[in-house]
């Protein structure tokens, strides 16, 4: 009994770190690297690495049906997402994962104007006017739709990368405010914007505070498309891995039991082999006794 304990729990342990990995490998399809605290997002067609926090859940144009927060984005099917995604440039949407959603940041990036320098390549006074030219942009903004106005900004230099910041109030026709918050740059020959966006009454520091940490691990370097950074490749991959995993788990199973199985019958031998060893040993120690007790 000791024995087939001992196998079960084995057993338990393996297939706990089985789905684990399996779960992950599907949650991670496409190029995306996960650690302990956060995940690397890998954007070939804008040479961009970004890591978010694992406290907000980030949806990129590879995500798959199967995602388990897809209605907290408020779409009907995935299809739609991505093709929002598309559609808008945008590469990367995050969400609070557990609170409500009281913000979202988004990653923006499309080919920038021929004419448009790096950022990095730029001189103080070059970068000045440019600036100045982007909160002109950007303010006092009036359609049918939205107004939109800056009510900050300034320029942002992390030590690698220089970057137009802008705190913009948007009042939609609705006369629903949202409160905006970006971070633009020029790199690499792609024009590259971090929003946040809330409907709350204000930006909070700790909203701030997630955008910039996101924006300060950004890496713009060239890089080479990945076959897995492919909507269907990821979404025929996560469909295989949601299959395996029952797959795996029941053959796991079976192979513990059968272990076990195997086990129980190589006791039962050795404990028959055992008996008959000892029910022999007493039977010969009997015989040499008895003629003794015959003599007297």
């Amino acid at each position: 009994m000791k024995t087939t304990h001992n196998w079960i729990k084995k057993a338990v342990c393996t297939l706990t770190i089985a789905a684990t990995c399996i779960t992950g490998f599907s949650a991670h399809t496409g190029a995306v690297y996960a650690a302990d605290d956060a995940s690397s997002y890998k954007f070939a067609d804008i040479n961009l690495e970004v890591t978010v926090p694992n406290d907000l859940v980030a949806f990129t144009r590879n995500v798959t049906s199967n995602n388990a927060h897809l209605d907290r984005v408020g779409v009907d099917d995935v299809e739609e997402l991505r093709s929002l995604m598309i559609t808008n440039n945008i590469y990367l949407e995050a969400i609070p994962e557990k609170d409500t959603i009281s913000y979202e940041i988004l990653i923006n990036g499309k080919t920038a104007d021929s004419s448009a320098k790096d950022f990095n390549e730029l001189t103080n006074d070059e970068l000045q006017s440019q600036f100045e030219h982007y909160v002109a942009a950007s303010d006092n903004i009036q359609n049918e739709s939205v107004s939109e106005t800056v009510t900050v900004s300034s320029i942002y230099s992390n030590g690698t990368t220089s970057y137009f910041v802008v705190d913009v109030t948007s009042v939609a026709n609705n006369m629903v405010t949202t409160h905006v918050q970006k971070y633009y740059t020029v790199m690499l020959g792609t024009a590259i914007t971090y929003t946040l966006q809330t409907n709350e009454s204000a930006i909070s520091s700790d909203m701030a505070s997630k955008l910039q940490n996101i924006v300060d691990t950004a890496k713009y370097q060239k890089m080479k498309k990945s076959i897995l950074d492919n909507q269907f490749v990821s979404e025929i991959s996560a469909t295989i891995v949601t299959l395996l995993i029952p797959i795996c788990i029941l053959a796991l199973i079976v192979f513990f039991l059968q272990k076990s199985t195997k086990k129980s019958k190589k006791q039962i031998a050795a404990d028959e082999a055992r008996l008959r060893a000892q029910y022999a040993e007493e039977a010969k120690r009997a015989a040499s006794e008895q003629p003794d007790k015959t003599s007297k």
